[in-house]
């Protein structure tokens, strides 16, 4: 299947463009964009004296974002050497705590700012700064067909990724896939472990380096039901407990679409009062209370699938470990 590119990606190349555009006055069809892992992808692009744009292309991904025109605008400035990032029209900002980015700004996610900031300073130098504006003329209208509502961001779309590439969620190729890594994780004589994506195992492999693991997305009933298939009798959950608490509610498609928000459950399960925009919220809020949570993930799949023995480590969005399950004095499940 065609993999496609982010918002992220489609932002930092409309404003590398119109940073390429007002510095060297070049106006080509197509920008060089600078990815996280240090890879480059050619992104088309349209520039014009008040901005460029790039048209969001998603490859075979099922993803709202997909045809959207992805505007950026950089307007040098000489007294301060600092890139400054912004939200305009269809960009949505932060109203309630939780989320990667504090309330009253652009939900423009840390990796998206690192790589617009990366690629604008590649043009302009490091002699002098900018304000690099978004916008999305379409972003409010898009925005309803996602949960931002529901999270607090509100006028737009957000602008997100953490690779830059968009990997196409096939559901019977995703679980073909999983199938064909955990084939080659017991054939290799690997323990398996099963991550959400690509945060979760860049947070295991630093807490153990060397770590292989299998990236499941949200199809964990297929995954779990295929290692019981294939006999096996141990493995570990390691991933935010955003997704990984939905296994503890018995929501196996940790999809959005498929299974509520865990904020509600994990509140309920460590006693806390009030109301929580997410769980990284409570991650924040309450960072060492989390053992009950990593416990009842372990205790649930392992009950539902008959797993001789479930480990689970929980990290927040930052990398730190919650919490792990079971605790060096706590036995085997």
């Amino acid at each position: 299947m065609r993999k496609g590119f982010t918002t992220g990606t489609a932002a930092a190349a409309a404003a590398r463009a119109h940073a390429r555009f007002i510095i060297h006055q070049l106006n080509g069809d197509d920008v060089d964009v600078m990815l996280p892992d240090g890879g480059r992808l050619s992104v088309p692009v349209v520039c014009r004296s008040h901005g460029a744009m790039v048209i969001k292309d998603a490859g075979d991904d099922p993803d709202v974002t997909h045809g959207a025109a992805i505007w950026a605008r950089v307007a040098l400035r000489e007294d301060d050497t600092a890139i400054h990032i912004v939200g305009g029209e269809g960009v949505g900002v932060v109203t309630r705590p939780g989320l990667q980015i504090p309330v009253g700004q652009a939900a423009i996610n840390p990796v998206p700012r690192a790589m617009i900031e990366a690629n604008v300073r590649a043009e302009i130098g490091a002699a002098r700064g900018a304000v690099v504006t978004l916008w999305v003329p379409d972003g409010k209208r898009l925005a309803a067909r996602t949960f931002n509502a529901r999270l607090g961001i509100e006028g737009g779309i957000s602008i997100i990724g953490t690779t830059g590439i968009v990997e196409p969620m096939s559901v019977q190729a995703l679980v073909d896939t999983i199938r064909c890594e955990i084939d080659v994780q017991l054939a290799e004589g690997h323990p398996i472990t099963l991550v959400p994506g690509k945060i979760g195992e860049k947070y295991l492999q630093a807490l153990h380096p060397g770590t292989s693991a299998v990236l499941v997305s949200n199809a964990f009933a297929e995954a779990l039901a295929y290692l019981r298939r294939r006999q096996v009798e141990k493995l570990t959950l390691a991933g935010h407990p955003g997704k990984l608490a939905k296994l503890a509610m018995g929501c196996y498609n940790t999809h959005s679409n498929a299974s509520p928000q865990a904020q509600g459950f994990v509140a309920a399960m460590l006693e806390l009062t009030g109301t929580f925009n997410t769980v990284e919220e409570i991650c924040q809020r309450y960072p060492a209370s989390f053992a009950p949570v990593a416990q009842r993930i372990a205790e649930r799949v392992q009950r539902d699938f008959g797993f001789a023995r479930v480990e689970v480590l929980l990290f927040d969005m930052a990398g730190i470990l919650l919490a792990s399950y079971p605790t060096a004095n706590s036995g085997d499940l």
